[in-house]
């Protein structure tokens, strides 16, 4: 096994752990597109994770650029210490204490 091929492997298994972490946290009062963002992450890791078995192999590009999406989830698993951030949360399900400003809904 090639070193690119470790790497991408290490890279793929820490994707997939992020987003399982991550979506353990998520429930019916996350916001539907967060919820289906979190699944096609973790779906292409997994895929990502058996492409090698096809005789696929990851270029330089293509590992900077997946180690750039794994930095930015580790980045982000920093907000969701205490669960779902209140922005990604629906609007009915938030506390009073988290409701958006009128000029800030969208």
């Amino acid at each position: 096994m090639t070193a690119r091929l470790i790497i991408w492997e290490v890279l793929c298994l820490a994707l997939f752990w992020s987003v399982f972490c991550r979506s353990v946290r998520t429930s019916a009062s996350t916001k539907f597109d967060i919820r289906v963002a979190i699944f096609l992450v973790g779906l292409s890791s997994l895929v990502g994770l058996g492409a090698p078995l096809y005789g696929w192999e990851p270029d330089t590009v293509t590992l900077a650029i997946v180690t750039s999406i794994v930095v930015m989830q580790v980045v982000m698993a920093q907000h969701w210490g205490k669960g779902v951030p209140a922005h990604f949360v629906k609007s009915q399900f938030l506390d009073p204490k988290h409701a958006r400003r009128k000029e800030d809904k969208g």
